[in-house]
């Protein structure tokens, strides 16, 4: 599993299935303070098979987490 870090969103790329709950939940967890701080949600998007992007999402309510897969709006 690697992670690339902006202030506002996460990269992860995992190479099998198992690694990839664990990834996503410690991603979430570290962009939960900022979320917090600033009154947003988070969104995770499947970018394309095992690389995800989680970020602060003014669209998404605060204290909640908005999973979408691709190109879904």
């Amino acid at each position: 599993m690697t992670m690339h870090a902006a202030p506002d969103c996460l990269v992860v790329a995992v190479d099998n299935r198992m690694e990839l709950d664990t990834a996503l939940d410690e991603a979430v967890d570290m962009l939960k303070p900022a979320a917090m701080a600033e009154q947003v949600g988070v969104s995770v998007t499947r970018l394309a098979p095992g690389r995800y992007e989680a970020r602060l999402n003014s669209d998404v309510p605060p204290g909640l987490t908005l999973e979408r897969w691709g190109n879904e709006r």
